[in-house]
């Protein structure tokens, strides 16, 4: 089996050598195969939404899907908190699977996981300046990034955050739309979730 590249971002990379790396992708299941495609290890996703529309649920779907694949994956339920409704949520969308749940936003806590979904980035406090510092303390980590959505429906991250991700799922009356994608395989059209 090829290593798969990892290259650091002062590294200077020839044209020559680029077209000739190999880069690791995960395999994802259903619904999220079809929108996501084929990430990259790691992946950064925006996922945002008004609320009551699903943007959470869609969130914890993608993290058990995760898991399955065979990923160690931390929670931060910063803004729901770890309590009945999350229990509720939990069984309401029958997800069993091994997700480590925190309430509290802490880095410190990132060691060892393969993702770690920040819901929501808004409540945890985290600023764009910030996440680049924790993409480079965690290089080998995918972050999920929930957002709440402007009352326009636009998303409360902005531009800022668009460019520091790699797709950006946009979530209303429980189905999901790509509006950004870097990742091979992935599709545009909307897809209804739960």
């Amino acid at each position: 089996m090829a290593k798969s590249n990892v290259v650091s971002p002062g590294q200077v990379v020839s044209a020559d050598q680029l077209a000739k790396m190999k880069f690791s992708t995960l395999s994802i299941g259903g619904k999220f195969g079809k929108l996501l495609g084929k990430p990259y290890k790691p992946f950064y996703l925006m996922i945002y939404g008004s609320r009551f529309n699903g943007k959470s649920s869609v969130a914890m779907l993608l993290a058990d899907e995760l898991v399955k694949g065979g990923l160690k994956v931390l929670y931060v339920s910063n803004e729901e908190g770890v309590k009945g409704s999350l229990q509720e949520k939990l069984l309401r969308l029958k997800i069993s699977s091994p997700i480590h749940f925190v309430e509290e936003y802490n880095p410190k806590q990132f060691r060892g996981y393969d993702a770690v979904f920040l819901d929501s980035t808004q409540t945890v406090g985290m600023k764009p300046d910030e996440f680049k510092i924790i993409k480079k303390q965690f290089p080998e980590t995918s972050f999920i990034l929930v957002f709440k959505a402007n009352r326009d429906g636009s998303s409360k991250g902005g531009t800022d955050w668009e460019h520091d991700v790699d797709a950006i799922m946009h979530i209303e009356n429980q189905s999901a739309t790509m509006e950004k994608n870097r990742f091979p395989g992935g599709s545009n059209e909307t897809i209804k979730m739960f």
